[in-house]
Parts: structure tokens; sequence; C-alpha cells
């Protein structure tokens, strides 16, 4: 059996435009979803080829010319809410073009499988985590079962389509294999905060302990993967392809203190040197698991600040205080580890004032990088739920059944517009990069000329909007 999984160019999601320069220029992750269901299908006995189009810089005809060549059995893609019609359009084209059967997965798929499946593209859609469901699908995939009983498992049969919603969670994510990255170019993957070549993202754990109002991750259960488990992939991936710079993807990586200095123990045990990136609240770093990730090899800290009006952080669920905000990025900058602060523009109680407030405070932190976004209440988030209470319907059912719906989600209980907003996160950026220090330091630390390319493609991008 082959199988290839293909990764498409995304277009922008329309409530995302004003700030498209920002995503266009952030560089290349691998698609650690593709490249985790490569290596369960890999141990499954399947032979994968694993596309990325954009990474590659590959065209629709050499894609197409590609899977032509590997002939596969099946075509596989993950979707997610906001990407949705997107890579709907290059799932109908290889479609069309190959009449293979198509496989899709993603969180959209737990939220909105019939809408999903609505589309006679696809033939066959998993509704959760895909490592128990998968092994039986391919079973029955080659004839030697059925698709009946398969639980988390969307299907056509007799021109109906069958779906099992059964939620199910992988208890012990040790046992996950690590993600298939020999399928890959290693050498195509950096970011605006890699410092080497060549560079990978990593997960730790899935879900999060904690209740931001805007998260897609704490629908989940929260588990980890042991120390040992992930710094074997660190060493696994140094070892074998060079990668020496690692984005540790986690929604909330410091969630256990205990487990994070005992990872930085296992890296410096190994004599492993390598850096990483990792993402944080505030309010549950302390001093010693700072130090201790320093030590290790992080070289930058992602926090999530998203205001300075504690009203609106109440709202949020953020529970931390601009003080706690204050205290810990200047600790972490005193350690020589880079700061990133994640602000968010029109939650409820938002006005002209606050993201003034905001832009101010973010302004006054000693900060390397901010990024500034627009609220957009995802599926099954408190927001989005708020957003129902108050008139909105299932804006995300209804936009997966219609590919020509582009009106925008106006904000809620805001005194400011979503397109006055977005004139804001604008003006942030601008008065927030800028400055001669951030120009000064920028330049100063470049690593690349892909770094210094994306600077500068960045840098015209705000000027010119």
């Amino acid at each position: 059996m082959k199988v290839s999984l293909i990764f498409t160019p995304i277009d922008v999601n329309p409530h995302n435009k004003s700030v498209s320069f920002r995503d266009e220029n952030l560089g290349f992750v691998p698609p650690l979803s593709l490249l985790i269901v490569a290596a369960l299908m890999e141990r499954e006995g399947v032979e994968v080829d694993l596309i990325d189009m954009e990474a590659e810089g590959l065209s629709y005809p050499a894609t197409l010319e590609r899977i032509r060549l590997f002939s596969p059995d099946l075509l596989g893609f993950t979707v997610t809410s906001w990407s949705f019609h997107s890579v709907i359009r290059w799932i109908k084209q290889f479609k069309s073009d190959t009449a293979i059967p198509v496989l899709v997965g993603g969180e959209h798929l737990r939220l909105y499988p019939h809408e999903t499946m609505s589309y006679d593209a696809i033939d066959f859609c998993i509704t959760g985590e895909a490592e128990l469901p998968l092994p039986e699908f391919i079973e029955a995939f080659r004839g030697e079962g059925s698709f009946d009983g398969i639980k988390s498992l969307g299907f056509r049969k007799n021109g109906s389509v069958v779906i099992d919603r059964t939620i199910q969670f992988v208890e012990d994510i040790n046992t996950i294999p690590f993600p298939a990255r020999h399928l890959i170019k290693n050498e195509c993957y950096e970011n605006v905060l890699s410092r080497k070549k060549n560079f990978t993202a990593l997960i730790s754990s899935r879900g999060c302990p904690f209740n931001c109002a805007f998260c897609t991750h704490n629908h989940q259960k929260y588990r980890t993967r042991s120390p040992e488990n992930v710094v074997d992939e660190i060493e696994f991936n140094l070892k074998n392809y060079n990668i020496c710079d690692f984005d540790i993807y986690d929604s909330t990586f410091t969630a256990d203190e205990k487990r994070v200095i005992r990872i930085c123990e296992e890296i410096q045990l190994r004599k492993l040197a390598v850096g990483f990136t990792v993402r944080s609240r505030v309010d549950i770093v302390s001093e010693e698991m700072i130090d201790s990730l320093k030590s290790a090899g992080c070289h930058t800290i992602l926090y999530g600040i998203e205001s300075s009006n504690p009203d609106i952080l109440k709202m949020m669920n953020k529970r931390i205080s601009t003080e706690q905000v204050m205290k810990t990025v200047c600790y972490t900058k005193r350690q020589g580890i880079k700061v990133l602060g994640f602000f968010l523009f029109g939650f409820p109680g938002e006005t002209s004032q606050t993201i003034e407030d905001t832009i101010k405070f973010s302004l006054d932190l000693p900060l390397d990088y901010a990024l500034f976004s627009i609220l957009l209440p995802m599926p099954d988030t408190d927001i989005y739920a708020y957003y129902r209470e108050r008139g909105l319907g299932d804006y995300w059912a209804e936009y997966t059944l219609d590919d020509s719906k582009t009106d925008l989600i106006e904000f809620i209980g805001t005194e400011v517009t979503r397109a006055e907003t977005a004139k804001y996160a604008l003006e942030a950026y601008r008065r927030f990069y800028f400055r001669p220090r951030i120009i000064w330091n920028r330049l100063r630390k470049l690593s690349s000329f892909g770094e210094f390319r994306r600077l500068f493609s960045g840098a015209i991008a705000i000027l010119t909007k």
C-alpha cells in the first residue's frame, strides 16, 4: 500500500488579511501532524511519500507528476477551520486529476465531520486523534476488514456518509512514534525565531491544563511525554539529521516545572549542543526554571501577554497581571533569553483606549519580538460560545458548507470594529518594530540571508500597508 500525504499552500483567511504580511514572512515549519501520520502509516507497513508543496517550492504540475510517479493508493491531507476552503480547493483539483481516494484529518473533523464530508472529493475522514483508528483503517483499506465499526472514522457506503464520532485519546503519548522527518528536506525549514539550519518543530505534550477563553487546545485531555522520551527525539534528530534548533510547539511547555527542569537536565547530561524555543505563561515560570532553560540551550521564550487591561484579561481567563508580565519578562531578558510577546486585540470590553494602553505596554516591555493579532472566535472555545449566545449562530459550520461565505465575524461587546482594530494592529507593528533599538538588535544578530530576506520583506509590507 502506498500513500501520498500532501501539505498544500494555504491562502490567508479573510479575517487575517490585514496582518497577512506577518504570516507570509515567518518562514516554514515542518507539517508535524502529517509527519506523525506518516510515521504511524510506516509502522503499519505503508510506503509513504510526504509532499510539502510550499517548503519545497513545488508547483501544482510538479506535484501532480510526483504523485503519478509514486502511484499511491490513497491521498492524505490535514484541514483546519481557518484554512478549510484553501485546502479543499487543492483536494478537489488533485481528486479530479488523479481519481485517487482521499483521506482527511485534523481538529476541524472532530467538530464538523458531516459538513466536511459533504464534499464529494473526500472519501474518508478521521474525527479525532489518528493513532487509534488509523491502523484499523489501513487494514480495512487493504481489503482485510470492514470500515463498519471503526471508531472515529467517516466513510462513504452505498451513497451515504457513515461517521463514528467517538472521541478517542492516546493515554500514553510516549507510544507515538517520532515524526517521520526522513520523508522531508529538513534543510528547507527555518522560521523567524530559528538561529540555525537545520531546524524543526517538536511537540512534547497534548492539550493544555489552563482555560484561556480563546484557546483551541484546552478541550483536549492534557498529557505529557516523559523527559527521557522528549530528549530522545532531540538527540535522534541531532545525530541523524543534524537538526540543532527546535521550536517546542506545546501551547504551554512550562506547565509542569519539575518536568521542564528534568528535560533541561537530561539535555545537559547528554551534552547535546542544541538551541530551542518554548511557549509559556508569565505566571508559571520560576527563576529556577528560567535559569534551567537557559543552561540547556533555550534562546527564546514566547509569552502569552494578550492585553494590559485587567478586565479584558479576566474576560480571557488569563489570571495574570501586568506586574507579573513585567517581572517575568525582565528576568528572562536578564538571563540572556530573547522574549516574544503575544498580544490579542478585540476581546469584549476592548476600546480605542485599551488598545492604545496595550500598545504602550508592549513598548515599555523589553521584548525582542511582538505578535499583534486580531480576535477570531474559533470553534469549541469559550469566546465562540459567548458569541453564539449573542446571536452569531454556528459560523464555522456554515463556513464549511459554503465556500462563498466571505462575511467576517464582527466584534461583539467592543467599542471598536474589526476594521478599526486592524488599523490599530498595523500601527502597533510600525511602532514596535521601527524603533532604533529593535532595528539595530535585529540587524546585529542576523544569522542567515533567509532571515534578512524575511526581515526586509516584512518591513516593506508594513510600510506599504
